[in-house]
């Protein structure tokens, strides 16, 4: 799962960051709101976590953006203000979820659950029929072989849910780069790497090499 994180206090955003990452959630973590908003325009994430005032642009704003892109994805907002008025404005521009500051580090990963639990609810149907008995659950980012799961790194994890989304088609090195890299400097070599082994989780011939464009997951109906 990728979580996006919006929060200008350095020490409190390095443990989010590493507490959801312990957790085993994949996540970008931001402290200013102008490169956020760049971020979110070019990009797709499970779950946003925003504080209210930050340098930039601010959570309202980035929230605003978000939801003006038809983005449904779940978005809690975290803020020191408690006043009444600033709850309102979060709810009214469709966040899903106001957390209050100081907070429990357990207290923000309930919700979090929660909240991707629902969207489970609503997306109920993931379970993604690969063929040779492999099945991939989107929302979960699972991989499975005779129901049972293989186990896959987080970049494994959003290489394979990048493939799925584009079974049967072509996916460039661009996209890839874009998706499981969020566009940051990389060795190819890197790349090659996680499709490699993640070629070696599957059957041979279902991941196949497109020369000079990308990759293509076979499904095998």
């Amino acid at each position: 799962m990728k979580i996006f994180l919006l929060e200008d206090d350095t020490s409190l955003n390095k443990i989010i960051k590493l507490s959801l990452e312990n957790k085993g959630f994949f996540v970008e973590n931001f402290f200013d709101g102008y490169e956020a908003a760049n971020i979110i325009l070019n990009n797709r994430y499970d779950l946003y976590i925003l504080d209210v005032n930050v340098l930039g642009f601010d959570g309202h704003k980035i929230l605003e953006i978000i939801r003006n892109e038809n983005i449904n994805t779940p978005v809690i907002m975290i803020s020191a203000e408690i006043d009444i008025e600033n709850i309102k404005k979060s709810f009214n521009l469709g966040c899903n979820d106001y957390i209050k500051k100081p907070f429990d580090f357990e207290e923000l990963f309930l919700r979090i659950q929660y909240h991707l639990s629902y969207k489970k609810e609503q997306n109920s149907d993931m379970n993604i029929e690969l063929g040779y008995n492999f099945t991939f659950n989107l929302l979960e980012e699972k991989l499975y072989k005779h129901n049972h799961e293989i186990e896959l790194t987080v970049k494994e994890k959003l290489l394979l849910t990048l493939f799925v989304k584009n079974i049967n088609k072509s996916v460039t090195n661009e996209m890839i780069h874009e998706y499981v890299w969020d566009s940051k400097e990389m060795e190819s070599v890197s790349m090659r790497s996680i499709i490699h082994k993640l070629k070696k989780k599957l059957k041979n011939g279902m991941i196949i090499n497109l020369r000079g464009v990308g990759y293509k997951l076979i499904s095998i109906e």
